[in-house]
């Protein structure tokens, strides 16, 4: 009889976690379906609104997280499910939460689907990435774009009628597959229509080291930001420094670059080139960099660079770098002298000072989405975490953390 009843227990459980999840698919309050998803600066396979992390695991299975209680699901909806991944075992699972693809952006819920870049047919794998279009749930995928000759997926952004993508490719393949060239630096942006599936492919950045490191739509136009080096470094110039002061070599040679690709027109513009900077970090379209004459901001519009109200001796940036909310510019500070790390909110040209911490206590803004501010920082326990602070309490200086992630429990 108590076995029978232990049983019943956990099938009502499983059948409540079961509902939970549907609803959670199914619900368009709050937003899993109408909010906007924002890319991690580090990880394609992650994006934020302010409700939700959605995010691939180690095994390719789509985990949602709801900010506010902190409970990690995975994004399947099937009773009886194992959630069971891809493997040598199992080449086609059954969960609509298994993800397939040596590169592979996040999932992301837009516009009543579910969207998905990366490569879940074995063709081609090393040269061709798809977009794949789904019900919310993960069920009836099917292809509907496909992007020749991206390799490695960077960033993915899903706004208005169009996916928004950053790719940076390092080897060359020939027609047989073979691999001919396994140094051709190259990278660049690209658009998807989704009212027709059209393709558009931004103009190729190269040269030793090229990559995209931020994208952002505005009305039709995508603003990108790169890095290479220019034409005189060599690859093998490149490893000879890297056993010396590497950093200075960087900061004397390497070239940071704002791009304006205009959709309708599939044009590529050069907005500003920089030289002699470093940590350069594309916000809403503007570029906010350290150099060491200072800290600036340089406007994308009316081309102006302005020098932010920080002394350039005030300590070295950290934290994730320069985040922004609304009119508010957000940025951590380690001071060397007081071997501490100093965050701060600036806004209107006043700068408040928010907390101080010791830097084995400090953490980095991933992203922050509304009132949710994403944070990575080591707990108590020593492990490195993703959490999420809310805006209130960061702006009054409380470190009030909710755990969400446990990056050393998943390896």
């Amino acid at each position: 009889m108590k076995k029978k009843s232990l049983f019943i227990i956990i099938i009502f459980i499983f059948c409540f976690c079961s509902v939970i999840v549907l609803l959670m698919l199914k619900q368009n309050n709050h937003g899993f379906n109408d909010e906007e998803y924002v890319y991690d600066p580090t990880d394609p396979q992650c994006n934020y609104s302010e409700h939700t992390v959605i995010y691939l695991d180690g095994s390719g299975i789509l985990h949602l997280i709801e900010t506010t209680s902190g409970k990690d699901m995975v994004y399947c909806d099937r009773p009886n499910c194992t959630h069971e991944g891809f493997s040598h075992n199992n080449e086609n699972p059954s969960c609509p939460a298994a993800f397939l693809g040596l590169s592979k952006s996040g999932p992301v819920l837009y516009n009543g689907h579910l969207y998905f870049i990366g490569n879940m047919s074995n063709e081609d794998i090393f040269r061709t990435q798809y977009l794949y279009e789904m019900d919310p749930n993960g069920e009836n995928r099917k292809k509907v774009a496909t992007l020749e000759g991206v390799q490695n997926l960077r960033y993915v952004l899903y706004r208005d009628k169009y996916v928004i993508g950053a790719y940076y490719n390092r080897i060359e393949i020939n027609d047989e597959g073979q691999i001919i060239n396994d140094n051709k630096p190259e990278a660049g942006i690209f658009v998807i229509d989704l009212d027709n599936y059209k393709v558009y492919m931004g103009d190729k950045i190269t040269g030793e080291q090229a990559n995209i490191t931020g994208i952002y739509y505005e009305e039709g136009a995508v603003y990108y930001s790169s890095i290479h080096f220019g034409d005189n470094v060599t690859e093998l110039m490149v490893g000879d420094t890297a056993e010396n002061d590497f950093e200075s070599f960087v900061y004397e040679n390497m070239l940071y670059e704002i791009y304006r690709y205009d959709i309708a027109n599939e044009n590529t513009a050069l907005v500003k080139t920089f030289d002699h900077i470093s940590d350069l970090q594309l916000i809403d379209g503007d570029a906010y960099y350290v150099s060491k004459e200072g800290y600036f901001v340089f406007d994308k519009i009316s081309g102006e660079t302005k020098e932010l109200a920080i002394e350039i001796d005030a300590g070295t940036l950290r934290g994730g770098g320069f985040k922004k909310h609304e009119d508010a510019l957000y940025y951590a500070l380690f001071d060397s002298a007081g071997n501490e790390v100093i965050y701060y909110r600036m806004e209107n040209g006043e700068t408040d000072e928010l907390m101080r911490v010791p830097p084995e206590d400090s953490f980095g803004i991933v992203n922050i989405c509304g009132q949710s501010v994403y944070i990575n920082y080591t707990d108590d326990k020593g492990r490195f975490c993703l959490g999420v602070l809310r805006m209130d309490d960061f702006n009054q200086g409380r470190f009030i953390p909710k755990e969400l992630r446990c990056y050393d429990e998943e390896e």
